[in-house]
């Protein structure tokens, strides 16, 4: 009795050790990926690649490791030891991730590497990186899979619980790590943190196998079972059929949480929230699912495989009908909204239950699918490690899979609704061929289901909902304080009539909508619902963000931009003479969408002289030798994931380095939507790197563009006036109201002088506190752009002490 009650204590402590495990398992993975990326880029290629490996390492492990298992010794001592691996490993991760750099710059200036060939050797150096901690989690399932299965009519319960348990905790580490300790911590003290945590749990683990040794010699004497009731050890090619259709639902899970997060970010955003929201979600669906089947799939009289079926056609169903509340999302978005503080935390609530919306009802049944393939395919406890750690890997090898032809293949080739009816086609591939795989199948009756499940399938193809792509991509995140008191008529009234799209493409990174006003001439373009820029609002922005360092730099030639947009910045540049321009975009179809507005950008995809670059501008900088005189970066808001990397210490300095003597770093920075204290941090950054400073504002009340120096800075007014008289550049200034230098230099606000008491003393944004990343959505609704004009406004100055001739002009605004 004691030992019994010893037993069970040492079984709960496992089980907690087992869910922490979870939690800290997805701590890495979001803090690796978040260092990763800075050194191979944001790209969805590089982001891919990333996760790509980490999996494959998890795949390795259950299968290499798994098997393993079963030939040594106590299952505990191994769990411990994987633990305390993971744990130490995790310590040197900074040192190991930094030493990637120069080998990474090596191999690109020393061989020039293809593309595809440069992704393999990123991809390798990825897994060398990675193999160890993630082989180490990939068998920790596997293994305690030994510890636990004592008895058949037990296995579903016993090894689905632990999954579910892990899962469980994975949603912990997601939440944990997204709006906790990195926020708070910051990613270095993050991955310390759970470090300890892995290496703490070993010592637990350690201790518990003290308390459970009787358990441990049952799982060394285990002995094969004969199977009572329905149940009985499959053909091996039954087995074989199986695990494939395992594996192909893990790649249509995979295609779901893909597809699903791309739409859901035109709903709730692209921040570093959201994206931490939607996989919650999704995890959430997939634990409770297997804690719900693990619990029945002993008892019920089903077969195992019949259970996998009848999920797969769950999750088939539960998809294609989620399909017809999409369109109808923005409108809830916009009700749930009205209904709370948007400054409250409740925000980040009404996203949660808006991706419940789209998710909870599938991944229930996909969560489900895991204890019932353990139940008909582990075969016996002898080896239950070895079966155990064998159909982990096969699903993570689906889920490889299906998340790279999703972001590469599926989506920009197909778009995001046609990719979903695509694993809604593999769900029910996957019940055809259980059916004829069944062992209890009878020929008249699996004719029957599969011509039903055929039927299904055409009648899902044929009535297939009719998503507005303008609404789909409207913002609603973003523009929901705006329009909220609007009646359900009126919404519709107002995203739906008041502008003909032009454009749309789901892309490979994001969403690119191009429209136009119907009671204007004005064109706007979009990235996940959020405009980016127009042809008439943001033109001021975008053509002075080109000519202020032009201008006061009087001799650039060789000139970078970062974002291309709308295209405008750049053909402005590429007016100049003799320059060459090398445009770096992320996205591809923002390219295509800027032949929209060739009336008013210069057309610079026609233009020899500009090279299009299709990179992140991070990983563009840390791998070219070119030098520039000016660098022009004009990308998305600086609380946007992606972009708001390139808003940190180590990108402005970055951007120092690939400058050459004289060299002027322009920086476009917002002034809404952001509290002067977030301002004062972005313009705090960008100064430590460039002590001379220069800050004009291009659009009132709205956006500054920064110019920064390692040279002291100066307005050389007779040089400026010459190069405003060439006949294409007082053309393209006179639109946006700059007619000569008395115009400009009425912009100016702030100089160096003046930004270290505009600026004070505090925290800088950089990339292991990504403070800005954070903070920033937080108050995304608030009406902020008055408090940061009075700020601006009383500091500001004139600048004749900036002025290199003698002539005292009055330039305030």
């Amino acid at each position: 009795m004691v030992s019994s009650r010893r037993t069970a204590f040492a079984s709960l402590i496992v089980c907690g050790c087992f869910f922490v495990s979870g939690a800290s398992s997805l701590i890495y993975e979001v803090v690796w990926t978040r260092m990763l990326v800075l050194v191979f880029g944001s790209t969805t290629f590089a982001i891919s690649t990333v996760l790509t490996a980490f999996m494959a390492g998890l795949a390795l492990g259950s299968l290499l490791l798994g098997r393993a298992a079963d030939r040594r010794g106590s299952p505990l001592l191994i769990y411990a030891l994987l633990e305390a691996v993971i744990g130490i490993y995790a310590l040197f991760i900074p040192a190991i991730f930094s030493s990637l750099t120069p080998i990474y710059k090596y191999v690109w200036l020393h061989f020039e590497p293809s593309f595809y060939l440069f992704s393999l050797i990123r991809f390798a150096l990825v897994f060398i990186v990675l193999v160890i901690p993630a082989t180490c989690m990939g068998a920790t399932l596997p293994v305690l899979a030994k510890y636990y299965a004592r008895r058949w009519e037990r296995l579903g319960f016993s090894i689905g619980m632990l999954y579910a348990l892990n899962t469980f905790g994975a949603v912990a580490g997601t939440v944990g790590a997204g709006f906790l300790l990195i926020p708070n911590l910051g990613v270095r003290w993050t991955i310390w943190i759970a470090s300890c945590l892995n290496l703490l749990l070993a010592a637990v683990v350690l201790l518990a196998q003290k308390i459970a040794t009787d358990r441990e010699v049952v799982g060394h004497k285990a002995k094969q079972v004969s199977l009572s009731g329905q149940e009985s050890l499959l053909p091996r090619r039954t087995t074989i059929a199986v695990l494939a259709c395992f594996a192909a639902s893990g790649a249509a899970a995979m295609i779901y949480e893909v597809a699903w997060s791309r739409l859901l970010s035109l709903i709730i955003g692209p921040s570093v929230y959201a994206f931490s929201i939607m996989l919650a979600t999704f995890l959430v669906g997939l634990a409770v699912g297997s804690a719900i089947i693990s619990l029945l799939i002993d008892r019920l009289r089903l077969h195992s495989l019949t259970v996998f079926l009848l999920l797969e056609i769950g999750v088939a169903v539960g998809s294609y009908f989620t399909l017809f509340g999409f369109g109808k999302l923005p409108y809830w978005f916009t009700v749930l909204f009205k209904r709370i503080d948007p400054a409250s935390p409740m925000i980040f609530i009404i996203q949660m239950l808006v991706c419940f919306m789209v998710m909870l009802v599938p991944t229930l049944f996909l969560g489900g699918v895991f204890p019932a393939v353990v139940r008909g395919c582990a075969g016996n406890l002898v080896h239950i490690s070895r079966s155990t750690g064998k159909i982990y890997a096969v699903n993570t090898f689906g889920a490889i899979v299906g998340s790279f032809a999703t972001g590469f293949l599926l989506i920009p080739a197909l778009g995001i609704q046609p990719t979903i009816m695509v694993g809604i086609s593999i769900n029910l591939l996957i019940a055809g061929i259980l059916l004829l795989a069944h062992p209890f199948s009878r020929a008249v009756l699996t004719r029957v289901c599969l011509g039903l499940i055929l039927l299904a399938g055409l009648v899902a193809y044929i009535w297939q909902p009719n998503w507005n792509k303008l609404l789909m991509s409207s913002g609603m995140y973003y523009y929901a304080n705006q329009i909220n008191r609007l009646s359900q008529e009126s919404f519709y009234r107002f995203t739906e009539g008041n502008y003909n799209l032009l454009y749309y493409k789901e892309g490979i990174t994001t969403t690119v909508t191009v429209a136009r006003d119907k009671n204007s001439t004005n064109i706007w373009l979009a990235t996940n619902g959020k405009i980016d820029a127009s042809s008439e609002s943001d033109m001021p922005t975008q053509v002075l963000s080109a000519h202020l360092p032009m201008l006061i730099h009087g001799r650039a030639k060789e000139v970078m931009v970062v974002g291309w947009a709308s295209g405008v910045t750049v053909g402005s540049v590429s007016l100049y003479p003799d320059v060459r321009v090398a445009a770096v975009e992320i996205e591809p179809a923002v390219i295509e969408a800027s032949k929209n507005f060739a009336h008013v950008n210069n057309k610079p995809h026609l233009n020899p002289r500009v090279t299009p670059v299709l990179n992140d501008a991070r990983n563009y900088l840390l791998v070219t030798p070119r030098q520039f005189d000016t660098i022009i970066s004009e990308p998305s808001n600086p609380w946007i994931s992606g972009a708001s990397n390139l808003f940190t210490r180590e990108f402005f300095e970055l951007g120092q380095k690939h400058l050459k003597e004289g060299g002027i770093f322009c920086q476009w920075l917002q002034i809404y939507r952001m509290k002067p204290e977030h301002l004062k941090t972005l313009m705090r950054t960008f100064h430590q790197v460039f002590p001379h400073l220069f800050v004009f504002e291009t659009l009132k009340g709205t956006d500054l563009v920064l110019l920064g120096s390692l040279q002291p800075l100066c307005l050389d007014v007779q040089h400026i006036q010459e190069i405003m008289k060439l006949p294409r550049l007082a053309t393209d200034m006179e639109r946006v109201n700059v007619s000569n230098v008395d115009d400009l230099l009425a912009l100016f606000r702030l100089g160096t002088n003046e930004i270290p008491e505009f600026v004070g003393k505090g925290h800088l944004n950089t990339d292991d506190n990504a403070l800005i990343e954070f903070a920033v959505p937080q108050n995304l609704y608030a009406n902020t752009r008055g408090e940061n004009i009075k700020e601006i406004s009383r500091h500001q100055v004139s600048p004749t002490a900036y002025l290199r001739t003698k002539d005292k002009v009055d330039f305030s605004p």
